[in-house]
C-alpha cells in the first residue's frame, strides 16, 4: 500500500470497503501532487449514529486544503456512457425521486454513481446546471454540519455504569467507566464534512450531558469504591 508519511492535519477524504480501492485513489492523488495516506479505522463506538458507514473502514486521508482539488480530480476522470453500464446495475432501477436523492446526497454515493445519476436524469428530461449542483452541495453541507443530540440509551447506560462497581460479578466492573468514556467521546468528537471543514458532532445540550456523565461517573466511582473498601474491612 503506497502512502505518504501521516500528517496531523490530514482528514478523511474518502472511505472504501477494501484496501485495494483506497490504494488506487492514493496513487492517483499522489501522481497529481496531492498528499495522501491510508488508514484502517478501528470502530470503538456505533458510527451508524454518527452518519458514517462503519463497513467502509479503509480511509484515504488528505489535508483539508486539498479537498476541493482532489474532488475535482476524481470527477474529471469519470466517463459515463449509458451503453457501457451493466443492464443489472442497481442505479438503473431507481425512480426519478431516488435518483434526485443521489444528487442531493452525493456524499453518500461514489463519484461514478453521482455522474450516472445525472446522466439518467438527463435522459428523463431533468438536468442540473453547475450553479444548481453547487447550491445543492451547500445546502447538504448545512444539513451535515448540524450537531446531533445524545441518544437516550447512551445517557442511561453511562449514568448507570458506575454502579457496576457494586456488582458481585467482577467481570462487570470492567464496564464501570463506560459513562466517562461516553462523556469524553461526546465532548471531543468532531466530524469531517465533504468540503474538508470540521464541525462538532454533538450539540451544546449533548455536550453538557457529556460533562455530567464524566463528573457523575468520577463521583459515583469514588463513592462505590469507598463503600466497597468499607464493606471489606
Amino acid at each position: 500500500m503506497p502512502y505518504t508519511l501521516p500528517m496531523t492535519a490530514q482528514l478523511t477524504f474518502k472511505r472504501f470497503h477494501t484496501a485495494e480501492q483506497a490504494a488506487e485513489i492514493i496513487v492517483l492523488l499522489q501522481e497529481n501532487d496531492i498528499p495522501a495516506h491510508y488508514e484502517e479505522e478501528v470502530v470503538l463506538i456505533d458510527k451508524v449514529y454518527m452518519g458514517q458507514n462503519f463497513d467502509q473502514r479503509h480511509l484515504v486521508k488528505i489535508p483539508p486544503d486539498y479537498f476541493s482539488s482532489a474532488d475535482a480530480l476524481l470527477k474529471s476522470r469519470i466517463r459515463v456512457s449509458l451503453e457501457d453500464v451493466e443492464p443489472d446495475y442497481y442505479l438503473l432501477s431507481f425512480s426519478t425521486e431516488e435518483l434526485k436523492e443521489v444528487i442531493i446526497k452525493k456524499d453518500e454515493w461514489g463519484d461514478f454513481d453521482f455522474a450516472l445519476a445525472l446522466k439518467l436524469l438527463e435522459k428523463r428530461g431533468i438536468s442540473y446546471s453547475p450553479e444548481e449542483i453547487q447550491a445543492l452541495g451547500n445546502s447538504r453541507l448545512t444539513t451535515l454540519a448540524k450537531p446531533q443530540e445524545l441518544p437516550g440509551i447512551w445517557l442511561l447506560t453511562g449514568s448507570l455504569s458506575p454502579f457496576l462497581w457494586l456488582s458481585p460479578m467482577a467481570f462487570f466492573t470492567y464496564f464501570s467507566f463506560i459513562g466517562i468514556f461516553i462523556g469524553a467521546f461526546v465532548l471531543l468528537t468532531k466530524k469531517t464534512l465533504p468540503d474538508g471543514s470540521r464541525a462538532d458532532a454533538f450539540s451544546t445540550n449533548a455536550k453538557n450531558k457529556g460533562k455530567w456523565l464524566i463528573i457523575s461517573g468520577i463521583v459515583l466511582t469514588v463513592v462505590c469504591l469507598t463503600l466497597l473498601f468499607q464493606s471489606n474491612k
